[in-house]
């Protein structure tokens, strides 16, 4: 059930979207979950061109996926999502999928920041926006504690590395969350990526990188009870983490 403040909208899936199996990639489907993120505050009147004028912006830091099934080619599907938590200085957003019979496709809950772009620093969230987005609504996911698994200590990772170019940032200047996924799922072993499905994903933001910085890719996979775990981390040149993705496979 759709939330009083919130947004929705029926979607179709693009034949650009998918992957080598037919259905929605994960990167597309952070960027359309992005996009409905963007939709809703455009609805309320934060377009992104209001926001630079303010030099206010929103940073995801957190992405917790829980997928029964990703939409394939031709699908529509009904996207809702709405603001769970909204004070100071982070927001919280939930997201549901449906299919065209009204079965759950993923429950998803993102924790954002509020970024004064200028000084590249979090800001407070003024009321009239906390009043217009929403608070202490229902979560995607009960508890949601936005917890991720530690770097194994035994095992060789994956290791590679990328260089951010221009197609890979955004308005504010630096890589597109949605980057970090499609990287490291370019280091998940074809035999995993190829015959399992992505039931949960979880992702980190801890740093930006900016065009020309080259990020380091260290990606573990472990053995878990209901099928095979990716662990990637993405490192700066100092060794520092820039940001962290866990993928559940089955």
């Amino acid at each position: 059930m759709m939330v009083e403040k919130g947004y929705e909208e029926d979607l179709r899936t693009s034949y650009f979207q998918l992957d080598g199996k037919g259905r929605m990639s994960p990167a597309a489907l952070l960027s359309a979950l992005q996009e409905a993120a963007i939709s809703h505050s455009d609805r309320l009147g934060y377009t992104p061109a209001y926001m630079m004028e303010q030099n206010r912006g929103w940073a995801v830091l957190n992405w917790h996926i829980r997928i029964h099934r990703m939409p394939v080619h031709p699908e529509t599907y009904h996207l809702e999502t709405w603001s769970c938590r909204c004070r100071k200085m982070q927001a919280e957003r939930g997201f549901f999928l449906y299919d065209s019979r009204g079965e759950r496709l993923m429950e998803v809950m993102s924790r954002w920041v509020y970024m004064d772009i200028e000084k590249r620093k979090p800001a407070n969230v003024p009321e009239e926006m906390i009043e217009a987005y929403g608070d202490k609504q229902m979560p995607a996911m009960e508890n949601e504690k936005f917890l991720m698994p530690k770097a194994p200590e035994e095992g060789e990772p994956i290791r590679s590395h990328v260089r951010v170019t221009r197609r890979d940032t955004d308005t504010n200047g630096h890589a597109n969350n949605v980057k970090y996924l499609e990287w490291a799922m370019d280091d998940v072993p074809d035999e995993i990526y190829d015959a399992m499905e992505a039931k949960d994903i979880r992702i980190v933001y801890r740093k930006e990188c900016r065009r020309g910085d080259v990020v380091e890719l260290r990606t573990y996979v472990l053995e878990h009870p209901e099928g095979k775990e990716t662990r990637t981390f993405l490192l700066d040149t100092e060794g520092k983490t820039i940001a962290e993705a866990a993928v559940l496979w089955s």
